[in-house]
């Protein structure tokens, strides 16, 4: 009897080794082992990358195939963790290069939907890739997110962090947001990336938004969002590279017709709308500005290298509810600032004024208003 069941463990992993799909990935990036000196200018990838992700990705379809729609995805999960562990496809310890290795495979259902994200390793780090599935008498991949381009300016590795799909519309399309921020080894601000797609009811996609910030990613994840029919929200913390205080920034856009158009809010405390409004341009600014005279104070203070800033706590004005005082002494800048802030809630802020001394009034302490503050409480 044991005979026989050892007989039947060999032959099961001949039977897994020689997976046509797992044999090919494998056949594409052991080569890659012997290659993580080269290309840093692109992290070690190649088209090569591009095939091993693809091939990563079909033979994971090939057992998708026989997913029931109500089938249980732990136990998905585990199959297409043993099949990757046993063809040797895990690094168990790649402290700088992972070029030739993947990572787990992560999936969820979203709404109706299966999402499926890969990771195929590069120099220090893994670039994920992202792909959606929909049930249609089998699941059929109806979207999906590569970076594919090696150029040394154009190739954009990225860690996804989230991949969210909002209900249908009355027309039945959707609106489909990623989040993700570039790999890297140690360093603590990391460009990140947003997205947002059109999804329509026949699997059809759209870009209609695509943007890239600079931010801490000490956190994680290092950005947060939320997605419905006709809006997206994210939320991540910005500035304080060098000296100073970082600061939360969120982005919301309102998408009609096709097009995807920022709006308020831009921060979620009258601190870190001052950081805001003073780093971006002033046709941006104008439009939270009480007056176009502050466009003097804008261009003196103006600032988008993210070093951070030195503040005082928030201070409400007597008599004025909706009126703020924010005193910030920027870094290399020895003088102190005084902004005073219109704050219209939930979270709509102006640019009243600005002076080089505070404002008569405004002393009332607000530990609210000083505070950490997120439009993603409970996330």
């Amino acid at each position: 009897m044991l005979r026989t069941t050892c007989a039947c463990v060999m032959l099961c992993a001949v039977v897994r080794a020689e997976d046509p799909h797992l044999s090919a990935l494998k056949a594409t990036l052991v080569p890659l082992r012997s290659q993580d000196g080269e290309r840093r200018q692109t992290r070690g990838a190649t088209p090569a990358l591009t095939r091993a992700k693809h091939e990563l990705r079909d033979w994971i379809e090939t057992r998708l195939s026989k997913l029931p729609e109500t089938g249980d995805t732990d136990v998905f999960f585990q199959e297409i963790h043993d099949g990757l562990r046993d063809a040797g496809l895990f690094c168990d310890a790649c402290p700088l290069s992972a070029l030739g290795y993947v990572d787990e495979t992560r999936l969820r259902r979203e709404r109706e939907f299966l999402l499926v994200q890969t990771s195929v390793g590069i120099w220090c780090g893994y670039d994920d890739s992202a792909y959606v599935y929909a049930w249609a008498n089998g699941w059929r991949r109806v979207w999906s997110a590569e970076q594919n381009i090696y150029a040394k300016t154009k190739y954009q590795p990225q860690t996804i962090h989230g991949v969210h799909i909002s209900s249908s519309d009355h027309s039945g399309h959707r609106l489909l947001l990623t989040l993700g921020s570039r790999p890297g080894c140690s360093a603590a601000f990391e460009p990140i990336y947003y997205r947002i797609f059109s999804l329509g009811p026949g699997g059809t996609s759209q870009l209609l938004l695509e943007r890239s910030e600079l931010a801490n990613v000490a956190d994680f994840p290092p950005l947060k969002g939320r997605v419905e029919p006709d809006d997206a929200l994210i939320e991540f913390t910005a500035g304080g590279t060098g000296y100073g205080l970082s600061h939360v920034a969120d982005r919301h856009y309102e998408v009609q017709g096709g097009r995807a158009r920022q709006t308020d809010p831009i921060a979620p405390n009258p601190r870190d709308f001052v950081e805001e409004w003073l780093a971006a341009p002033w046709r941006e600014s104008a439009t939270r500005s009480q007056s176009p005279t502050l466009r003097e104070w804008h261009a003196r203070l103006h600032r988008d290298d993210g070093m951070g800033d030195f503040p005082d706590p928030t201070l409400g004005c007597a008599g004025a509810a909706e009126l703020w005082q924010v005193g910030i002494r920027l870094h290399d800048v020895p003088e102190e600032t005084y902004y005073l802030v219109r704050w219209q809630q939930p979270y709509r802020f102006t640019m009243v004024r600005i002076s080089d001394h505070a404002f008569p009034g405004c002393a009332e302490p607000d530990g609210a208003a000083t505070g950490h503050r997120t439009l993603f409480y409970g996330q």
